[in-house]
């Protein structure tokens, strides 16, 4: 399974996110450290869910690297982590507008 499914799926059954963007990042770090030619190493994710509710932005980070602590052993390099409760995310959108 492509590593990207694999973080979507894990992701999907441990938040029930509301929104979930997942995007390889991997292209944009060629001749950086521990780039791997052909190789998913670099995503950039977007969650939002209500398991997020009055958490803190480490403790919401923690989580997400406990729900991918078997992609990062495997050659997982580098997460870009967006991780938003529904009312952040209404208010981020809201301020975008």
């Amino acid at each position: 399974m492509m590593l990207k499914l694999r973080i979507e799926t894990k992701v999907k059954d441990t938040f029930s996110p509301l929104y979930l963007k997942v995007e390889d990042e991997s292209h944009l770090h060629i001749g950086h450290a521990n780039h791997q030619p052909g190789k998913e190493t670099h995503f950039a994710i977007t969650v939002v869910s209500e398991t997020f509710r009055n958490q803190t932005r480490i403790k919401r980070h923690q989580q997400m690297y406990a729900c991918l602590e078997e992609e990062i052993r495997d050659g997982l390099h580098a997460l870009c982590l967006r991780t938003l409760s529904p009312e952040e995310a209404e208010e981020a959108s809201t301020a975008q507008v």
